[in-house]
């Protein structure tokens, strides 16, 4: 019986392990556009062209529905997710209060040293804008501020729920810098600039402010580049 223990207790992980590689292969596809919004993913396909058994596909794409990036119904099947206006307006709505918490949290608990730190992701960006940048660079970075800003509050259900919605935030950006390439360069330094500036003064309310005008102007942005009349795709994989 403790035998029977240890086999199961050593199993798990391996298949879990099989299932967030797949997992983290088709995020990436989808997030760079390999993979288009409304396609079907056909999970015998996949898993023969992956040269693994069905169970961890489907673990994979299960995990996937549960981050938003594909729907999944009995008559489809499973395809990439089209995010409407409805959608970014919902995402944004739970993105904003997340983050505009987290700030609070952050003013009171976190020390010059990790707010320096935010500093210098914010210097990271001006970097890479004097040269030719990728979008895929300059959405990490994005990314990377204000997962730091979140996880400076110490406030670990907030960070839960700011990492569940993370994958469909970085989809978002990347739609919306493929059609505003110069953002980051343009308005997108000066903003996360003030932010970290409000915060190292520990000034709760400029820095809101600052942090509610910054994603506003995502959202604006972003909604541009969003419609609802997108026509799905049939392409199967």
């Amino acid at each position: 019986m403790l035998s029977d223990i240890h086999q199961d207790t050593l199993a798990a992980p391996l298949n879990r392990t099989l299932s967030d590689h797949i997992a983290e292969r088709l995020r990436q596809a989808i997030l760079t556009k390999q993979l288009a919004p409304g396609q079907r993913i056909v999970e015998r396909d996949l898993a023969e062209a992956m040269q693994t058994s069905r169970g961890p596909v489907r673990d994979a794409l299960k995990i996937l529905e549960n981050e938003g990036l594909v729907i999944h119904s009995a008559h489809r099947g499973t395809i990439v997710a089209q995010l409407t206006i409805d959608d970014v307006e919902e995402i944004y709505s739970v993105r904003e209060a997340l983050e505009l918490l987290a700030l609070r949290y952050t003013i009171k608990r976190a020390t010059d040293d990790q707010i320096r730190e935010l500093g210098r992701i914010v210097d990271r960006m001006a970097e890479i804008v004097q040269r030719e940048y990728t979008q895929n660079e300059a959405t990490d970075l994005d990314l990377e501020f204000h997962r730091a800003l979140v996880q400076m509050s110490g406030h670990k259900r907030v960070q839960a729920l700011w990492e569940e919605l993370s994958s469909q935030t970085r989809l978002l950006l990347l739609t919306h810098r493929l059609k505003h390439p110069m953002d980051l360069k343009d308005i997108g330094v000066d903003y996360h600039r003030r932010v970290v500036e409000a915060v190292s003064d520990r000034d709760t309310e400029r820095a809101l402010e600052e942090l509610h005008k910054h994603l506003r102007a995502s959202f604006d942005g972003i909604v541009g580049g969003v419609t609802d009349t997108q026509t799905p795709a049939d392409e199967g994989i």
